[in-house]
């Protein structure tokens, strides 16, 4: 049991920026992004190949921040500036990411700029990780069989942006966005181009994204092409769950309920998988479970709409 709590809590706390960076671009832009197919392995990729090669592994986290943000952007102005659909702009840059990951994993692996190296990446712990710099280095890594340190590394990242990402929110630009959302044609009557703040919450999103995928790739001390496959059905399963289920808790933010959804959703799974289902089936479970929290999000929603009702007559 205590071991099924720490896989849904490391887990889930992972996948929480993933969810978060969902949280701005489906539901405040209501903008949706597959971008996040191929940014989170972008960022994982680009935190591989930096620690293998000496990087500092927090000065990678910020530059694979950077690069998934640089695909947002980029998906952004497809949409915005050529005026193709959400849906569209989102698979063209998640596909060209397919190859822009695999050159980055050969060039990082075997410096073959062709593409023909490994697609592959794993890098020894004795490099240097995210847990080398201090005050996380005196934490002890493992206390009564639990992974101490992870848990601590994981909680103070997601907790750092989450509040970065509230403070933002509540910012002229952050309240200009969620009107964006809302009516863009309302923020042009501001004089203000809606346009960019859809290009910035793209960014934001897929920034979230890259850091998620970073993150896994330090738990699983390497990365492969296909670690980005599913992510958006993660990315927005947790989104409802945790919005669904926590709904009427006033006090908490939308984002702390984004996080509570993705570690109930990664619960979930890790259960699923104790009960001896193999993890082939992974994939499977996580389309099962993402139904399962529409099917919740639907109903609490009609709940709302007939609540409203009654109280208007």
């Amino acid at each position: 049991m205590l071991g099924l709590l720490e896989v849904a809590l490391k887990n889930g706390l992972v996948f929480s920026l993933l969810a978060m960076g969902y949280y701005v671009s489906f539901t405040i832009l209501d903008f949706p992004d597959l971008t996040v197919e191929g940014t989170f392995l972008c960022g994982g990729v680009v935190f591989g190949v930096l620690v293998t090669h000496g990087c500092n592994p927090w000065l990678a986290l910020l530059v694979a921040l950077a690069v998934g943000c640089l695909f947002g952007m980029l998906t952004g102005f497809l949409h915005v500036r050529l005026h193709i659909r959400p849906l569209l702009c989102g698979i063209l840059v998640a596909t060209a990411l397919i190859t822009v990951n695999l050159i980055a994993t050969s060039v990082g692996v075997t410096g073959d700029w062709r593409g023909e190296g490994s697609s592959i990446i794993t890098y020894p712990r004795d490099l240097g990780t995210l847990h080398s710099a201090l005050p996380f280095s005196l934490i002890p890594a493992r206390v009564g069989g639990v992974s101490l340190r992870d848990m601590i590394l994981f909680l103070f990242v997601a907790v750092i942006f989450k509040i970065l990402l509230d403070l933002f929110l509540k910012t002229r630009r952050g309240l200009l966005l969620r009107a964006t959302g809302n009516n863009a044609q309302f923020v042009t009557t501001l004089a203000k181009d809606a346009g960019n703040n859809k290009i910035l919450g793209l960014a934001i999103g897929n920034g979230f994204a890259a850091v998620s995928g970073a993150l896994y790739t330090h738990i699983a001390g390497g990365v492969n092409q296909s670690m980005g496959i599913g992510t958006v059905v993660i990315g927005l399963a947790s989104l409802i769950i945790g919005l669904s289920i926590f709904h009427k808790v006033r006090f908490l933010h939308d984002t702390t309920k984004v996080i509570m959804g993705a570690i109930i959703y990664q619960g979930c799974l890790s259960g699923v998988n104790k009960l001896g289902v193999p993890t082939a089936y992974n994939k499977l479970i996580m389309a099962f479970l993402f139904v399962l929290a529409l099917l919740f999000g639907d109903r609490v929603r009609h709940k709302r709409r007939v609540a409203k009702g009654t109280k208007g007559e």
